[in-house]
């Protein structure tokens, strides 16, 4: 019936972030996608209506209890104490509606979805309208043509003598926009870098530290766990860049660099495999080879030794229970052997020209 007539086509909605908790088992700080259209993405996009149910049923909130864990996408977890917070669940609705408002003065057009954010497909169930992916942008003088997109991830930023959780977004033109700060910075990857060398941007604060969610309220870090460094986050963010560019990151110049070992297996080109995997951020290296079975420890066999199998962790489940032990093969540098003889004749020789003298 559709062969021949199918097409599709995609708009582009403006919206604005806002700070906010998913309370799903654990608490999760993210950006609410405020968008023009009245829609709210939390991990679900629905109209203003459903939004406010959500609200209501404690999926959303604005503060997050003492003694609870916050996790932060790409940074951490923080085990908080003594949070305060300014806002209620109506409150934040409020705020919310005043983002729809400020994007769409005549709130035109408003989305609504009826209740339903889901259809049957088969026997499957599937999101009526998906969940988008937050995209930074740019303004130009047109952005709505021309917008510069980005990508972003929370760093911790001292500003105006506080410590802020920042929102720092990287774009495809080296620019990087310092958010969730009462004063916004635009300043570039080498500017981050300098922050990063001064401690005005880090990942690790000290237990008792006060941190600031802009526009929520703040907590004292009771703990911090699976903290990220920052040179990784940095790492990150010329990811983002190399990325929105269209070139490569440098997972993938890491798994170029394996797929050339595993062709030709040298020494050069296992030296050269791992400045490449050690070039990868630390959190992002298990995912280089895109197996979740092996993860990455085929490279690190051949970059560091076959003792690192040991980590795998399906070695150790079948350890746990007695079961057979799984392997993983990788190649073995062919020009070893060769290095050793000719280290070997060169010791011989040097030995032999000192019995002669």
């Amino acid at each position: 019936m559709t062969t021949g007539r199918l097409i599709s086509r995609t708009t582009l909605r403006l919206g604005l972030a806002t700070p906010a908790f998913i309370h799903n088992s654990s608490y999760f700080l993210v950006n609410l996608q405020v968008y023009e259209d009245g829609l709210v993405n939390c991990w679900e996009l629905l109209d203003l209506k459903l939004f406010e149910k959500k609200l209501d049923e404690g999926w959303v909130v604005p503060g997050v209890p003492d003694g609870e864990d916050l996790s932060v996408h790409g940074l951490g977890n923080f085990k908080l104490r003594a949070g305060k917070w300014k806002d209620s669940p109506a409150t934040l609705l409020a705020r919310v509606r005043a983002l729809v408002r400020e994007l769409n003065p005549q709130l035109h057009n408003l989305h609504n979805c009826h209740g339903q954010t889901e259809r049957l497909e088969g026997k499957m169930r599937v999101s009526i309208l998906g969940s988008p992916e937050e995209r930074p942008l740019r303004r130009k003088d047109d952005f709505r043509r021309s917008a510069i997109h980005g990508d972003h991830v929370s760093l911790l930023y001292k500003q105006q003598g506080e410590v802020f959780l920042a929102d720092v977004r990287a774009f495809a033109d080296g620019s990087v926009e310092i958010g969730r700060v009462p004063e916004p910075v635009v300043t570039d990857l080498d500017g981050v870098c300098a922050a990063i060398e001064k401690r005005a941007l880090f990942t690790k604060p000290r237990k008792g530290t006060r941190v600031f969610v802009h526009g929520l309220g703040s907590f004292e870090v009771e703990k911090a766990r699976f903290i990220t460094g920052a040179q990784d986050m940095l790492r990150d963010l010329r990811d983002i860049v190399e990325t929105l560019n269209g070139r490569a990151d440098s997972s993938m110049r890491c798994r170029d660099a394996y797929e050339a070992f595993v062709a030709d297996p040298t020494t050069a080109r296992r030296d050269a495999l791992r400045t490449a995997y050690e070039a990868v951020p630390e959190h992002n290296r298990m995912y280089v080879l895109r197996d979740q079975d092996v993860k990455d420890i085929p490279i690190r066999m051949i970059v560091y030794g076959d003792k690192e199998i040991e980590n795998w962790s399906h070695r150790a489940v079948a350890r746990a229970r007695g079961d057979a032990l799984p392997t993983i093969t990788v190649p073995k540098v062919k020009d070893k052997a060769v290095r050793h003889g000719t280290t070997t004749r060169r010791a011989a020789s040097r030995k032999g020209s000192s019995k002669k003298r």
